[in-house]
């Protein structure tokens, strides 16, 4: 019997998905170690995304899949539902959308959702438990954001709120759907340091979907290239952008201009 305490966090097992009678998953095997950060990178249309969604428990009704499986902390993924599905969204894996925004009903305002949130997390949803959350995220004026409606807000501001609120709970993974790719150049920046101090600090695994070579160098020493639907690179972060083996990968990396090849981590 395996050691619970070798146990992956993450084990994705020749994981093949279809929609219709196209395949967009690919026999995807892999796994994750607790407080691990994972780089998923590729075009778009490769399957990111989509792979993303599967192991969140959000993919699409219509997507079936055909083989393989999901295992979070050892608890198959793909049969959850009801109640043991909410938990693992609350408890166990947090989705980050690529725009902000697109986290919240634009009719309410930040702090009623954020109560929500708080709630379906057992925790009490009190003034200081929301503006102690947010500052974390970088932002110091927390009355003006909970009062506000999503579209008050900028798209970096709205990128950090969702993810305080995805952190409210404690979750042991973090899956973001290119969480920069929205924003301009110094909210690009601030995220990017709010996802290596949750990493790093909180200790919270992070698998980071992106197409942005640089910010997946950046944050994650594991880099995966993924092409129509299947991982056809893995590696660290050394041997994947500076002696990437396959054509697809190499393609990707001579299309990054003047690429910063010092990976040092820059302290918190």
């Amino acid at each position: 019997m395996q050691d619970c305490a070798q146990q992956p966090l993450l084990e994705v097992s020749n994981l093949s998905a279809s929609f219709g009678g196209t395949q967009v998953l690919r026999s995807i095997s892999f796994n994750m170690r607790s407080g691990e950060s994972v780089a998923l990178v590729g075009e778009s249309g490769s399957g990111k995304s989509t792979l993303l969604k599967t192991i969140a428990g959000l993919a699409p009704k219509a997507l079936r899949v055909d083989a393989g499986g999901i295992r979070y902390a050892g608890q198959d993924v793909l049969g959850l539902r009801g109640k043991t599905l909410r938990a693992y969204r609350c408890e166990g894996a947090k989705y980050v959308f690529q725009n902000g925004q697109e986290s919240f009903d634009p009719l309410f305002s930040v702090g009623r959702q954020f109560d929500e949130s708080l709630r379906a997390h057992g925790m009490r949803a009190d003034a200081g438990t929301k503006l102690e959350l947010l500052e974390r995220m970088g932002v110091t004026d927390g009355e003006r954001v909970l009062s506000s409606l999503p579209s008050e807000l900028s798209g970096g501001l709205c990128q950090r709120v969702a993810l305080a609120i995805a952190l409210a709970g404690a979750p042991q993974l973090l899956l973001a759907d290119e969480p920069t790719s929205a924003l301009d150049s110094d909210n690009r920046k601030k995220v990017a340091n709010l996802l290596r101090k949750v990493n790093e600090v909180d200790g919270v695994a992070l698998l980071l979907v992106t197409h942005d070579i640089e910010l997946a160098a950046e944050l994650a020493p594991r880099i995966m290239v993924m092409h129509d639907g299947e991982i056809v690179e893995s590696g660290s972060r050394e041997e994947v952008l500076e002696r990437p083996r396959d054509p697809y990968t190499r393609t990707l990396v001579d299309s990054v201009p003047k690429m910063e090849r010092s990976y040092r981590r820059v302290a918190l």
